[in-house]
């Protein structure tokens, strides 16, 4: 870990000192504690954010959590406050150390939460398409854009945690987000590919959707756009879960 990132890691543990008195003294959490790759769970890189989790903050109060504790988070560091209640229970299991792992375990888990999160995101999206909807309403399309967002926003994640892990390192620069999907096309020094290139060009239309989505307007999107996305999500979401558990699986038979 290069100077520059261990002193980033280093303000954000007091910040996240910080979060944590705040969460215990003025919203009476039960619980709250550092997780994630600022602990130590996976690698803390440079474009890492700090994860707290939390027990017991009361119900519409984590809005006003989140711009209590913003303020002091440094600037260029993002903060993500878990809810411990919303998660499996097998993930609050892990994070909370009732499930002992090592740093291998803990990444296939994480991987296999991912996936479950993308799976609860299909199953929407399908359960919407089944009820017959033809010309979706302006909020139907927006509600349907962000699933699709999030559909991509969940498959990053997967492919950032095995460049971080696996590969050490994750992609720099502006197009970093392309670079990394098209490193996971690839045989490393450490590791098989992990998809193949046919999966890797439909990934691709769903990381420009994801641009689009952040820098337009829901009103703006047209559903001629928008729907072989959402009609081809749960075929690509079952190669993709299929090509990732079969990545998982030769990784263990190479004892990695």
């Amino acid at each position: 870990m290069s100077d520059e990132i261990e002193t980033r890691r280093s303000v954000a543990l007091k910040a996240a000192d910080k979060c944590i008195k705040v969460l215990k003294e003025r919203f009476g959490v039960k619980e709250a504690f550092i997780a994630g790759s600022l602990r130590g769970d996976t690698p803390w890189h440079d474009r890492s954010d700090v994860d707290i989790a939390v027990e017991g903050l009361e119900p519409g109060r984590y809005i006003e959590a989140m711009e209590e504790l913003w303020n002091l988070i440094p600037e260029g560091i993002d903060l993500d406050l878990i809810p411990l209640e919303r998660l499996p229970k097998h993930i609050a299991a892990m994070l909370k150390g009732e499930k002992k792992m090592d740093e291998m375990r803990t990444f296939r888990e994480l991987i296999k939460g991912e996936i479950l999160n993308l799976s609860r995101i299909v199953s929407q999206v399908e359960d919407l398409l089944a009820s017959g909807i033809r010309e979706p309403s302006e909020l139907e399309l927006g509600g349907l854009g962000k699933y699709v967002h999030d559909f991509y926003n969940g498959v990053e994640r997967i492919f950032e945690r095995i460049a971080l892990t696996v590969d050490g390192d994750l992609p720099k620069g502006e197009r970093w987000h392309t670079d990394l999907l098209r490193l996971m096309e690839v045989e490393t020094e450490n590791r098989s590919a992990v998809i193949d290139h046919e999966l890797g060009l439909k990934l691709h239309r769903y990381l420009r959707f994801r641009h689009l989505f952040r820098h337009t307007y829901g009103y703006e999107l047209i559903w001629d756009e928008l729907r072989p996305l959402v009609e081809g999500m749960s075929e690509l979401f079952n190669a993709l879960k299929g090509q990732i558990e079969g990545f998982l699986d030769t990784l263990e038979h190479e004892g990695v």
